[in-house]
């Protein structure tokens, strides 16, 4: 069994990992978010990504995304309601 200093860095550095792995699984799913904003919106989701710094930015991004989707989404029903009368 590792000493207590030594067990210590073990747990630092696999919560360093964690958080790095968990970080690169967002930033892959904003990747693919962002292929779904329409081009004209696209550009400012992407410089938001590129200037997330932490895990809590990148779910903050995917909020945002989120309700940049929902709008989007909206807009095309109304569009879709407005064809059919």
């Amino acid at each position: 069994m590792p000493s207590e200093k030594i067990q210590e860095i073990i747990n630092e550095l696999d919560n360093l990992m964690n958080r790095e792995r968990k970080y690169i699984e967002l930033v892959a799913t904003v990747e693919y978010l962002l292929n779904l904003i329409e081009p004209s919106k696209r550009e400012k989701f992407k410089e938001a990504l590129y200037d997330a710094e932490t895990v809590e930015d990148v779910y903050e991004l995917i909020k945002a995304i989120k309700l940049q989707l929902g709008i989007q989404g909206a807009r095309r029903y109304l569009l879709t309601l407005e064809g059919q009368q």
